[in-house]
């Protein structure tokens, strides 16, 4: 088309061709919002909240059962709108629900503050920098491309850091559907301080600042350690792997050193 125009209208084409070339992106940029806010998946009636989990399952946080909420933008959620969050039976706290158009902040703050009495803003308050559960003289690095973990320290305080995930099995409940696992905080203070999440939940996951996993896998990971801090001389290097699923192993390396 180009060629057959002539040159003084090539320069009129070419600007009338912004605004279509504007248009597409537009529309393209529309369609792609939509299909990221998905389907609606949440709905609120008299018997509480009610959602569908990730295999269709129609699930709900009973009314009884919500003891606070936020509202506001969660650092978890994909994209940059307002969120619910509920303070929920047995100290848990929901999952963020992402708040789309007709559900508008103040429509969900006027049904659970004005109309059933739940209190907002009184969630758990985040741990204080200084606030753990246990301190050990052991230095960990993730390296999460590798799905590797690497441990160091002495005999003893290895013992004592892998013993902490037997216990929070046995001592931390099961999150309910839609809930946050409950975790305890590890402060490892080797070379330097650094604070790590273990968390017993349904299902695994593993980074940098979090270890959650099932009460089956937790107790595997301290009867392993366990194992081959048996095996293990002063100075040594020791190995186990962690199976998560049929493709999903980790491997921890022990370092064994002495209390410098």
């Amino acid at each position: 088309m180009f060629v057959a125009l002539p040159r003084e209208w090539l320069g009129l084409a070419l600007l009338g061709l912004i605004p279509l070339a504007v248009f597409m992106a537009y529309r393209r940029w529309l369609s792609y919002q939509r299909s990221m806010v998905g389907n609606d998946n949440v709905r609120i009636d008299e018997a509480g909240i009610h959602w569908i989990d990730a295999v269709g399952n129609d699930r709900l946080f009973r009314r009884e059962d919500i003891h606070g909420f936020r509202i506001g933008r969660d650092a978890d959620t994909l994209r940059p709108v307002p969120s619910l969050t509920l303070h929920l039976a047995g100290g848990f706290v929901s999952q963020p629900i992402e708040l789309h158009l007709p559900a508008t902040p103040a429509a969900v703050r006027d049904l659970l503050f004005v109309e059933w009495k739940v209190a907002e803003d009184e969630l758990p308050a985040e741990a204080e920098a200084g606030d753990y559960d246990v301190a050990v003289a052991v230095y960990g690095e993730c390296h999460d491309d590798y799905q590797e973990w690497h441990w160091e320290g002495t005999r003893d305080e290895l013992a004592r850091f892998f013993a902490f995930f037997a216990s929070a099995a046995d001592e931390l409940p099961l999150p309910p559907p839609g809930a946050k696992p409950a975790a305890k905080t590890v402060q490892t203070t080797r070379r330097q301080s650094s604070r790590l999440s273990i968390a017993h939940a349904h299902h695994s996951h593993f980074d940098p600042d979090t270890i959650a996993a099932p009460s089956t896998a937790l107790r595997d990971i301290t009867t392993s350690a366990a194992a081959a801090l048996a095996a293990a001389g002063d100075g040594d290097d020791r190995k186990f792997d962690v199976k998560l699923g049929p493709q999903n192993v980790w491997t921890f390396h022990l370092h064994v050193r002495g209390s410098g």
